[in-house]
């Protein structure tokens, strides 16, 4: 099979498990600790995260399947698509994969009443699949549509599962803490996103990308990856200052490995320019990632 060959790190290990944990924990922490009322059925819910995960899985087949050429010079003993099975093969993958991720999320949508939300299924699949053939080519509109989608998918059990008829102050609360964790991702994963055009730019640059490093130059898009990094330590701080009375465990968890890790990340663009170093910057951030998430475990336990 396939999912025995294909890349198992960059399918799996990234956004697919990372997605998953978010799901398990916003449905059995942070939803049980609020008494959220809920809308899923055990067998929806993990229907809708099986949707996910496949529609994810699909996008990585694609993006492997279309940079095939590439990947045969750059990477011949990394396993990608390019050097592991045929492409038909990968394509016939990719069509039963993320059609049966889009089956079960347009099924889940017709089985709860609420159709229109097939859209955001649709949406990201075709948004996955174009971004692979043209988007990511684009200065900056590649970037940020994986990074809204990434951010977006931590979204769906707010569109799915609570219920909002019961008035429940707490639906409130929770979709606060969801939204912020949504923005905070967002902008964290442009980071990486970014990040990994500079450190790919050479890559890039054979396959006749016009990525952002290469049309304003690396050193711009280093500071503008720098600043970018403003807005999630602001987040952080003001949640810092806001919990430290009530939540001082929280609080210097934020602080001493989100806020200063940030910080570090933020000043330490300006100053490399080697491929190993963004590459290190770049797994730092997937680091905080998952500690931002795990962040609201931490947070109902110390309340």
């Amino acid at each position: 099979m396939i999912f025995n060959r294909v890349s198992v790190q960059k399918i799996i290990i990234k956004n697919v498990i990372l997605v998953a944990y978010t799901f398990f924990l916003i449905r059995f922490q942070l939803f049980n600790y609020y008494s959220i009322e809920t809308n899923l059925s055990y067998i929806q819910f993990y229907q809708l995260l099986i949707s996910v995960l496949f529609i994810t899985t699909g996008g990585y087949l694609i993006n492997d399947i279309n940079n095939n050429k590439i990947d045969k010079i750059n990477k011949p003993k990394e396993q990608t698509v390019s050097n592991l099975v045929s492409l038909e093969k990968a394509k016939r993958w990719y069509l039963y994969i993320n059609s049966i991720g889009l089956i079960l999320g347009i099924q889940l949508c017709l089985t709860i009443s609420k159709p229109s939300l097939s859209i955001l299924f649709i949406g990201a699949s075709l948004l996955l699949y174009y971004y692979s053939k043209k988007f990511k080519g684009i200065p900056f509109l590649g970037n940020f549509i994986i990074s809204i989608l990434l951010s977006l998918s931590l979204s769906l059990l707010v569109f799915f599962d609570i219920n909002y008829s019961n008035n429940n102050i707490n639906n409130q609360t929770v979709t606060f803490i969801i939204s912020i964790l949504i923005v905070f991702v967002f902008f964290l994963n442009l980071i990486r996103e970014i990040i990994k055009d500079i450190e790919n730019i050479n890559k890039d640059n054979q396959l006749n990308l016009n990525t952002l490093p290469l049309v304003f130059g690396r050193n711009r898009i280093k500071y503008l990856a720098s600043y970018l990094c403003f807005p999630p330590i602001f987040m952080t701080l003001i949640f810092v200052w806001n919990y430290s009375e009530i939540n001082l465990y929280f609080s210097l968890f934020l602080l001493i490995f989100i806020g200063i890790p940030l910080i570090y990340v933020s000043l330490k663009l300006r100053l490399i320019n080697s491929q190993k170093k963004f590459h290190k910057l770049n797994t730092i951030l997937k680091v905080i990632i998952f500690l931002a998430i795990s962040s609201i475990y931490l947070f109902i336990k110390t309340q």
